[in-house]
Parts: structure tokens; sequence; C-alpha cells
């Protein structure tokens, strides 16, 4: 593997560890929060789990994708404060 996929790789790797940790944090957060941040949740969740399996294809849209799924994950984790 190149420099370049290896960077890619490790890039990747990182942004799925912070997108777990984002997830993780905004379920216990859950527990307190109203419904309708629930049903939010619900909607957002699935697209997380799709995002981890997309993020197997070392790719520039996966490190996009990652990118773009961890600040919306971000903004609605403010929204539990």
């Amino acid at each position: 593997m190149n420099d370049t996929a290896t960077e890619l790789k490790n890039e990747l790797k990182k942004g799925l560890t912070t997108l777990q940790m984002l997830r993780d944090e905004v379920r216990l957060r859950l527990h307190l929060a109203s419904m309708d941040i629930k049903d939010q949740w619900k909607k957002l969740e699935p697209q997380l789990e799709e995002v981890e399996k997309k993020a197997e294809n070392v790719s520039e849209a996966s490190r996009t994708l990652i990118h773009d799924t961890v600040k919306t994950l971000e903004k609605f984790r403010a929204s539990l404060k």
C-alpha cells in the first residue's frame, strides 16, 4: 500500500473512532432528552451505520462522508446540552 493510501486509511480509521465516540456520547445523553430529540436520533442513527459500512472502501468519498457525518453528529450532540 502506498503512502497516500496508508494515510487515507489511517484518517478514515481516526474518523470512524471519532464517529463511534460521538455516537456513544449521544446515546448516553438521549436518556435525558425529549421525545423530539429521540425521534431525530432514530432518523440519524441508521445513517451512522451506513457511513461505517461505506468507510470500509478507502476513498476520498469515504473521507468526505465521515467528515460530514462527524459534523452532523457534533451539531446533534450540541443540541442535547
